[in-house]
């Protein structure tokens, strides 16, 4: 079956589809969504809590923030059940769906299993890009994953047969030198002067340049995801999005579960000795009403912002699912988490 969201007929290799009304509204949607989202991850690791030791603790539970955003992309499964069953109750009386719905590719097992493989990129590209967004902004962080437009247009380039016009290399061209700059500007910014008699400060940059690297790291697998959705939805398996989406939410969620997270409890690290403590964790949540709405919150959002991103992908192209995540920087500079935060209750409930 299909989703029931129509796409612009061309098969893959065929150049760029229209940008109809249709598909200019899920993009402003995505758009406002992915803010949300950023706005809130931003915000979460800002926020403290009650942990093990009785103490307030800084909420940064890396695993458990992706955990969240693979689940929330299982509610796109009943979604596309519901559409399906809707799809196949007007075939009833409508011979022509029927026809279509008998023509399209059946979903099989095989199908599905291909639909798991988007969730190991996406995994991957969240867990170095949410470790990236602890050592720098986040309005330098959505600038450096402008990247991801030149990794996915390279990709649509040499693998899925959609030519590049000399235009579009020199907007290549620009966004990578662009990226650069960026990406250099920590390094660049200059050092407050010491005062008189005092030793000149060593310069520590290993922050923002893990950040930098963790950042770009993540841009390149979440651009293999984007390239690869694309062709599952638009070549011989035409899955569709709701599917692709909640299977993307299901895989991950086991990945996350079965294996980054035992993982994590025994891996060292800076969270009472390994990667993330899942008792820590649970005990922040428990203790923190802002953490439990900013967590609720994201969960939302993302569910949200990956549904129309797909979508995005499928009336489009991967190109414009990049091009989505790089029209946010405005947007987050205009609702930086700091300017949140205050308003947002950091202490135990009473």
């Amino acid at each position: 079956g299909s989703s029931a969201t129509t796409r612009p007929e061309g098969p893959m290799g065929a150049g760029e589809k229209p940008c109809t009304g249709q598909a200019s509204a899920v993009f402003v949607i995505g758009l406002v969504a992915g803010t949300g989202c950023v706005i809130f991850s931003k915000t979460l690791f800002e926020l403290k809590s009650e942990g093990l030791n009785g103490e307030l603790l800084p909420f940064k539970p890396q695993v458990f923030q992706s955990w969240l955003m693979f689940f929330g992309m299982l509610f796109a499964l009943p979604m596309y059940l519901g559409t399906e069953w809707l799809r196949a109750r007007k075939a009833r009386h409508d011979p022509a769906l029927k026809a279509a719905m008998d023509a399209e590719p059946p979903v099989t097992v095989k199908t599905l299993l291909m639909l798991g493989l988007p969730a190991v990129f996406d995994l991957l590209s969240v867990l170095l890009m949410v470790a990236g967004l602890m050592h720098i902004s986040a309005s330098i962080w959505m600038l450096l994953r402008g990247g991801g437009i030149v990794f996915v247009a390279l990709m649509k380039q040499f693998a899925l047969g959609d030519r590049l016009t000399p235009a579009m290399w020199w907007g290549v061209g620009f966004i990578a030198l662009a990226v650069t700059m960026v990406g250099l500007s920590p390094m660049l910014a200059e050092a407050p002067a010491p005062s008189e008699g005092d030793a000149a400060p060593a310069a520590d940059s290993s922050g923002p340049l893990a950040g930098i690297a963790l950042t770009i790291a993540g841009t390149f697998c979440q651009s293999l995801q984007y390239v690869y959705e694309e062709k599952v939805m638009a070549g011989d398996v035409q899955a569709p999005p709701w599917l692709l989406i909640g299977m993307e939410g299901f895989f991950g969620t086991l990945l996350c579960t079965l294996v980054v997270y035992p993982i994590a409890q025994i891996a060292p690290g800076p969270d009472h000795g390994v990667v993330e403590s899942l008792p820590n964790t649970l005990l922040q949540i428990e203790h923190s009403q802002a953490i439990q709405q900013m967590a609720l919150g994201f969960c939302v959002l993302v569910f949200i912002l990956n549904s129309f991103s797909v979508l995005v992908t499928f009336m489009l192209s991967s190109v414009w699912h990049a091009i989505l995540d790089n029209f946010r920087p405005i947007t987050i500079w205009m609702c930086k988490s700091p300017h949140l935060s205050p308003y947002l209750p950091t202490s135990p409930p009473r």
